[in-house]
């Protein structure tokens, strides 16, 4: 019986997620770390970070990702399947039902408007949970090795376009070598 409590939770938060999160994982990463850390406690900051890190790292949408594993952690198998219904119910019901308007109405220049309107709100909220990520005291070496791989990430992408998939390998087996702990 305990639980059934626990996935009630669980859905009814995932749900909330699925409700407000916009843009997918990326965008509503900061609506789960408020309902997940903020509101319910589940997960402290760090581990928050920790699983989005691993589930950047992963293929698939972070959201679902998310999702499982913080579901699966609360509430074992089944806390998994009710966040995972949680947060892909309203979706996909809103989904099939605003992209019928949208075919509908896409000419009027009011939903036109809409649309462009969502994408800076959502950069924010990537802004926003960088900004939450970020170290609130003086940087240690391994902080300071940390951000490097960050900026060597963010060149191997956008200059010398490696594919992701190997920047995010390559990631990994420098965090292997570099920054266990105890290193």
């Amino acid at each position: 019986m305990q639980y059934l409590s626990a996935w009630g939770s669980i859905f009814f938060a995932f749900l909330q997620i699925g409700l407000l999160g916009f843009g997918g994982g990326p965008g509503s990463v900061g609506v789960i770390q408020a309902v997940t850390v903020d509101t319910y406690r589940w997960l402290t900051p760090q581990e928050f970070a920790q699983g989005v890190a691993v589930g950047n790292s992963l293929p698939g949408p972070l959201l679902t990702k998310m999702a499982a594993w913080i579901g699966y952690r609360v509430g074992g198998p089944g806390g998994a399947v009710a966040a995972l219904l949680g947060v892909v119910l309203p979706s996909a019901v809103l989904m099939l039902a605003l992209f019928a308007l949208i075919d509908r109405y896409r000419t009027n220049p009011y939903v036109a408007g809409a649309l462009q309107g969502i994408r800076p709100v959502v950069a924010v909220l990537l802004v926003l949970l960088v900004w939450e990520l970020l170290p609130r005291q003086a940087p240690h070496p391994q902080q300071i090795l940390s951000a490097a791989l960050g900026v060597a990430a963010l060149l191997a992408l956008t200059v010398a376009r490696v594919p992701a998939v190997a920047v995010v390998v390559a990631g990994m087996a420098a965090g292997a070598l570099l920054l266990r702990p105890g290193s």
